[in-house]
């Protein structure tokens, strides 16, 4: 048996033209859905499964779906419900790069609505979107599309790879929960990189019903940012930090606590010129539909180091 060797383009060379999508079909797989496949055709005439790589991008909005909403409470019964990556597509290059390509495919499916459900379904099914839609603090329009980790068998576990990149060296880290993912990296601290491939193709089989393909994250290659250091608050106050001045100076002194202060004020911003602390702070529910700005002006700055003047004093 010849071995398959799976071809992986970045997503700007993918040509969607020579996507061929079949239609859906009754699966043993599913008591609620039809499903099919959609194959690339390649350069020698064969086809194979739709594989992509994501640009690198920042891991600033976006990621694992929270937890708990912002009332505290559960929004998942287990913790591999949650194994899935919502990625943002900015205004940057490679945002707009992913946004147009996803676009692409997204009117490719529906202008091949009849041939994917079948005419007889043809009026009563409708696209499920391809990339959804949100609102960041600024009002201006946030787009994202829906990612699926791997996961296998009956434990549930991941099975994507993980790998963090130093010294242009892969080095694969388990990760086997999204429990895992969350203790080992923060929002802010990384870039990052997927190798995704087109899974499956599906429609409701309730009428009038919807339409859709899905995503799976095979690899995630992540690439800790230089610009960023991390203090960890929960180890930094975990004894205490009163045993002596010289200690309380040296200790308070080497943590830049204006960048823990949110100003909502409209006021001077100063421009960072170090570099970016990430804060990490257990008991800080991120909403990943939200862009949390960091603003610290130079009355907030003189305010603090007056505190910590008082507490040395």
């Amino acid at each position: 048996m010849s071995k398959y060797n799976p071809v992986i383009n970045a997503i700007e060379d993918v040509n969607f033209s020579k996507l061929k999508v079949d239609e859906c079909k009754p699966s043993e797989y599913s008591k609620y859905q039809d499903m099919s496949f959609a194959n690339m055709e390649q350069a020698d005439g064969t086809f194979t499964t739709l594989y992509f790589k994501t640009p690198l991008t920042d891991y600033t909005i976006g990621g694992l779906p929270p937890a708990k909403d912002k009332d505290g409470n559960e929004l998942f019964k287990e913790d591999y419900e949650r194994a899935k990556w919502r990625y943002y597509m900015d205004n940057s290059d490679n945002g707009k790069k992913m946004l147009a390509k996803m676009t692409e495919l997204q009117d490719k499916l529906i202008k091949e609505k009849a041939s994917i459900v079948g005419k007889a379904s043809e009026k009563k099914m409708e696209l499920e979107n391809l990339i959804g839609e949100t609102q960041g603090k600024d009002g201006d329009p946030l787009y994202y599309v829906r990612f699926n980790f791997h996961t296998e068998g009956p434990t549930r576990q991941i099975a994507t790879k993980f790998f963090v990149r130093k010294d242009n060296i892969d080095e694969e880290i388990a990760i086997k929960t999204v429990s895992d993912f969350e203790s080992k990296f923060r929002r802010g601290e990384f870039r990052y990189r997927m190798i995704v491939s087109l899974n499956k193709v599906y429609k409701q089989k309730k009428l009038p019903g919807k339409y859709g393909v899905s995503f799976k994250i095979h690899q995630m290659l992540i690439e800790m940012r230089d610009d960023v250091s991390a203090v960890n608050t929960k180890n930094l106050f975990a004894k205490s930090q009163f045993d002596s001045e010289e200690n309380i100076t040296t200790k308070m002194g080497a943590v830049d606590l204006s960048n823990n202060i949110e100003d909502d004020e409209e006021e001077e911003e100063v421009a960072p010129k170090k570099k970016v602390v990430a804060q990490e702070d257990e008991d800080e529910e991120e909403d990943e539909d939200e862009i949390k700005p960091s603003k610290v002006t130079a009355k907030i700055k003189h305010l603090v180091l007056r505190k910590r003047n008082q507490l040395i004093n």
